[in-house]
């Protein structure tokens, strides 16, 4: 009969005066030392996938507070489309008033996009930096178009207050642009390069639009004459005045008094000798301020759709 074989232990402590004592055969102590590995290899196991798990646990909250963040961003990206198409809408507004006041008809029908289009939800798949971008290049190009149309009417602004709108004194017209009989001989014909206006010695002449006094002085025929620099190639020149006010060089504005009715230079009695030259020559001022008048009357009526 084999021998079994025994392990023996003994377990003390200074606290107690007897030690513990037992004993153990080898296949139980194998049974034990087996019970104990797997034990162990268990738990490596579950440490291993509970590690796993709070790392994923803290994965999924950085991915909750991402999240968060995103929809933040998107709707603040919302809230800046919006006010986006708001800028968009009223410079869409304010480019059709300026090209119809500025008269621009050649910048044509104007785009950029509908109020419809900027309400709908910004979604990954287009990418709402993509239609950020895409509407503050629809901005800049309306603040283009916003720029030159403002500068067209400026341009238009200019050429209607430098543009003669009305005679520059109140009187009579007493002689038109033409051919005439000469007023002292009667027996000669003579053009007559601009209008007459009579009216009493010493009323005031006014400027009828803005301009530059270019001369104020004495020229044969004319007398006493001042002679205004309109721009856009338009002058005016006022002939036989008793006294003048201005001075070469000195800018003038419409409704400015630049001297007083006389009897300079080749006249038979007190009256303004008025002419109007365009582009180097000399044009009815009747005609050019009726036309100059239903153009403004014109420009006036018209209504933005």
């Amino acid at each position: 009969m084999q021998e079994r074989r025994f392990f023996a232990f003994v377990i003390g402590s200074q606290a107690s005066s007897r030690p513990l004592r037992f004993s153990l055969s080898y296949p139980t102590l194998l049974a034990v030392a087996g019970i104990i590995a797997v034990a162990l290899f268990a738990s490596t196991i579950a440490f291993y996938h509970y590690t796993r798990m709070s790392l994923k646990v803290a994965d999924y909250d950085n991915l909750l507070v991402q999240n968060d963040a995103f929809r933040a961003e998107n709707q603040n990206y919302r809230i800046q489309t919006a006010q986006l198409g708001e800028k968009i809408d009223a410079l869409e507004t304010t480019s059709r008033r300026l090209t119809i006041l500025s008269g621009a008809e050649r910048w044509g029908g104007l785009g950029g996009l509908s109020r419809e289009q900027l309400s709908k939800p910004l979604s990954a798949s287009t990418g709402t930096l993509a239609s950020i971008e895409s509407y503050n290049r629809s901005v800049a190009e309306l603040d283009g178009r916003f720029r030159e149309l403002k500068e067209a009417l400026y341009e238009s602004a200019l050429l209607s207050s430098a543009q003669p709108s009305f005679l520059p004194v109140k009187g009579y017209v007493t002689g038109g642009m033409g051919k005439r009989e000469d007023p002292f001989t009667g027996s000669s014909i003579e053009h007559h390069t601009g209008i007459n206006i009579s009216a009493p010695y010493g009323t005031r002449v006014s400027a009828p639009a803005d301009g530059t006094v270019v001369y104020a002085g004495t020229r044969a025929g004319y007398g006493n004459i001042v002679v205004i620099d309109h721009k856009f190639g338009v002058t005016t020149r006022y002939g036989h005045l008793w006294k003048m006010s201005v001075e070469a060089g000195q800018h003038v504005s419409r409704n400015e008094i630049i001297g007083y009715v006389g009897t300079t230079g080749r006249t038979t009695g007190p009256h303004l000798h008025f002419e109007l030259w365009a582009h180097g020559r000399s044009v009815d001022p009747l005609r050019y301020i009726r036309d100059a008048n239903r153009s403004a009357m014109n420009a006036s009526a018209a209504d933005v759709p």
